[in-house]
């Protein structure tokens, strides 16, 4: 009685987990929530490990950081998909009048307003837990990460430049 008992709690626990992973992978297969899911990559996997470590994060910040910072990222990144899709937009028609003009503009203006709202709110959410030194750096570790990140991938996938045969241009004349 006791296996049977434990094989099928064993059981419910798979099928539990098994279709938590498949409401997780419908959720980033569809493609209407694609833009939803950058989270679930691993350029943000690798950017949170990397966010811990600069940041100094003690576990308690951590657990109360992380759950905030998915929730803002896959938001700032379906404000940046709908700004791709406007400008895939506007480079398909031939022709732009003044309305479509003022219609991009003011979508624009909206899109800007929308991030700079979901910065401010995550600041102020972040600012209850973090100490200031830690916030100032969060504020600016994206573009930091993003160039960093950058110059190590040219590093390692660019060959070295072979060294020059013969003198340089310059050095040639004397």
């Amino acid at each position: 009685m006791k296996k049977i008992f434990t094989i099928f709690i064993i059981g419910i626990i798979m099928i539990g987990s098994l279709s938590a992973q498949n409401m997780q992978k419908e959720r980033c297969d569809d493609p209407d929530k694609k833009e939803h899911c950058i989270s679930d990559q691993p350029y943000y996997q690798y950017m949170i490990f990397r966010m811990s470590e600069v940041l100094e994060l003690t576990p308690g910040q951590a657990e109360k950081l992380f759950p905030l910072n998915r929730p803002y990222r896959d938001e700032k990144h379906s404000l940046h998909m709908q700004m791709d899709k406007l400008s895939e937009d506007v480079f398909q028609k031939d022709e732009i009048t003044k309305s479509d003009l003022d219609k991009y503009k003011r979508e624009i203006n909206r899109l800007n307003e929308a991030g700079m709202k979901f910065d401010n709110e995550f600041i102020e959410d972040v600012e209850k837990f973090l100490e200031p030194a830690q916030v100032a750096k969060l504020m600016f570790f994206e573009p930091r990460f993003r160039k960093e990140l950058s110059h190590e991938l040219k590093q390692r996938y660019q060959p070295e430049p072979e060294e020059k045969k013969g003198k340089n241009f310059w050095n040639k004349r004397k």
